[in-house]
């Protein structure tokens, strides 16, 4: 009974639209949606498929390499190949909007600006679920940082401090969204040039700090510091980036854009009554 209710589930409809690519993944996708597909399964052959669709096979071969590139499935060649279902990737994420970056679709002022405002929500979220395991890693991984001296392997690292503090919100969105911005950010860092930045290792220390002692405003605080630092100056044909962050006006904003033009880029030291906390 339950594999008769599952071949049910899996029965597709003859395709009464011209797109007929689009149409056939779009009912592989309702399939995922509703559970009939799920990863690891293996599709049906093309010829079935064809014959199932009432379409012709080059249309569902093209509707299988539609949904390769987008990421839903993997073609293997041989003897045990076919379509099969991924599993999620948020590489796909990060490879799609870094195309949008490029065709000029997003701009990298607006990628830098999501990544500070979706860190803020991370880091607030993080200091309620962080566990001591967490801190416990997030403290070795900043050990690491600062004696490495290695330029690549503290890039390396870097990437994982907030990968580290993205985990700790046992959230895989707000994972995959942190991992997604940063990997462009960083994609931009190294064709403009990466430089060493030892100033950032104290932040760093600060915001897991602030982490443990679960106080989020002063986390976001350091956060947002850490992020003006490495955003100021990546240039890929822009002004120079200047996050507008919560309460900021626009006027305050160019005020600062201004004056870092003219005095660089190095990192204001914070008021003396952050540093007493």
């Amino acid at each position: 009974m339950e594999s008769m209710d599952k071949t049910q589930d899996l029965a597709f409809q003859q395709i009464k639209t011209r797109r007929v690519f689009e149409e056939i993944c779009e009912q592989i996708r309702n399939r995922l949606s509703s559970g009939a597909l799920k990863p690891g399964d293996k599709l049906p052959a093309e010829r079935d498929l064809a014959v199932e669709f009432k379409v012709s096979r080059p249309a569902v071969r093209e509707a299988l390499r539609t949904l390769e590139i987008s990421g839903v499935v993997s073609l293997r060649k041989g003897v045990k190949g076919g379509a099969f279902i991924r599993d999620g990737n948020p590489a796909i994420l990060t490879q799609s909007l870094q195309d949008l970056m490029f065709l000029g679709s997003v701009s990298l002022r607006s990628l830098a600006e999501a990544r500070v405002l979706i860190n803020g929500v991370v880091i607030r979220l993080a200091c309620e679920r962080a566990s001591e395991d967490d801190f416990r890693a997030l403290a070795e991984n900043i050990d690491f940082i600062e004696s490495s001296e290695d330029l690549q392997h503290r890039a390396n690292a870097g990437v994982m401090f907030f990968r580290l503090i993205a985990r700790a919100t046992r959230n895989e969105v707000l994972m995959m969204l942190v991992d997604s911005l940063g990997d462009i950010i960083r994609v931009v860092i190294d064709r403009t040039g990466r430089v060493a930045r030892p100033e950032l290792v104290a932040v760093r220390r600060r915001i897991l700090a602030a982490m443990k002692a679960r106080d989020a405003d002063a986390a976001i605080h350091e956060m947002n510091d850490y992020l003006a630092v490495v955003h100021l100056g990546i240039d890929i044909g822009e002004p120079v980036i200047e996050v507008v962050k919560p309460g900021r006006t626009v006027a305050a904003v160019a005020k600062k854009a201004a004056n870092t033009r003219h005095v660089g880029a190095k990192p204001k030291a914070a008021p003396a009554s952050r540093k007493a906390r």
